[in-house]
């Protein structure tokens, strides 16, 4: 159970998102709420590669959505196969997850251990009733009452961090 892909799919089922047991391909809507919340997290990401730093923020993140812009102008350009919608969509998240490991590689950082505090963070999000709640418009899941005192990733983050350094 200690593989990323059963951590995400038991909380896919504690918290009633989506998930299959078969391949499938993802339906638009739901696909782009997902790019959208990968989205905030690359956000997040550069936020805190320039320190919290305002002014450098906007200058990184002008040349994030640059790069984005000229990744669908080559996409459009190239009009690469999707006859078969799961494959391709299957590619890009490979991809994605190959280029999310390779990051964590430069920064000499074992990602599991990673995984796991945040995994512990995300399954006590279910509230006092044994059931999520979830945010209106686009259904991201909730943090209950108290969820930062007792489930607060970051300080064990750190301290994971700071064990693998030495």
């Amino acid at each position: 159970m200690n593989n990323p892909y059963n951590q995400v799919k038991a909380f896919h089922k504690a918290f009633n998102h989506p998930q299959s047991d078969k391949p499938v391909e993802i339906e638009k809507d739901l696909a782009l709420k997902r790019a959208v919340w990968t989205g905030e997290e690359l956000v997040e990401f550069l936020y805190a590669t320039v320190g919290g730093d305002k002014d450098e923020f906007e200058v990184i993140l002008d040349d994030f959505m640059i790069g984005l812009d000229k990744a669908a102008e080559k996409t459009l350009e190239k009009q690469p196969d999707v006859s078969n919608k799961l494959v391709a969509q299957m590619d890009a998240l490979t991809d994605i997850s190959y280029f999310n490991y390779g990051s964590f590689a430069v920064a000499g950082v074992e990602p599991q251990p990673l995984f796991d505090i945040v995994q512990e963070a995300n399954m006590g999000k279910l509230w006092s009733d044994g059931k999520p709640r979830f945010r209106e418009g686009d259904g991201k899941i909730q943090k209950p009452p108290h969820w930062e005192d007792t489930y607060a990733p970051e300080p064990r983050l750190k301290a994971e961090i700071e064990r693998q350094s030495k």
